[in-house]
């Protein structure tokens, strides 16, 4: 897992996905900008806006993937993510590999809030409860890149 500002894209170079994925986002001024199903690299990455109302923590769950990585890119609002190994989790929904989801419960290892300009990656083992509102709920505008967990199998 990756918590981070997108003014520190640079740090990131080494990882050619997520540096590509981070110098797209980072030309994206308004919200208005973002497009759904945006291509990155194609067969490897594409980019979707991603629009709701923060809630508190007890109506969320972990979710988790295995074919995609996930990038949230926070444009608008505030938006707390917590995070877990999958693996110290209880299955809440079995895995659907055709949706490439899973939902878990369990306890998190880590809670951060991400603000305009900040970016968290998760990983496929990176279970990651999403939507959570800080202190009241409210608009979150966000772009959610997704990455072939093994891009060099395309």
């Amino acid at each position: 897992m990756i918590f981070d500002s997108i003014r520190n894209k640079d740090n990131y170079r080494e990882d050619p996905e997520i540096y590509q994925a981070l110098c797209h986002l980072e030309q994206i001024r308004e919200w208005e900008e973002a497009l759904p199903d945006t291509v990155i690299h194609e067969g490897v990455s594409f980019a979707n806006p991603v629009f709701f109302v923060s809630k508190e923590e007890k109506e969320c769950a972990y979710e988790a993937h295995k074919q995609y990585i996930d990038l949230h890119y926070i444009m608008e609002g505030a938006e707390r993510i917590a995070t877990a190994d999958v693996c110290d989790l209880q299955v809440k929904t079995p895995f659907s590999e055709e949706k490439d989801i899973g939902f878990y419960t369990g306890p998190e290892s880590g809670r951060y809030l991400l603000k305009p300009g900040d970016f968290m990656v998760c990983y496929p083992s990176d279970a990651h409860k999403v939507a959570m509102m800080e202190k009241e709920p409210e608009t979150v505008k966000k772009i959610v890149v997704k990455i072939k967990a093994n891009p060099s199998h395309v």
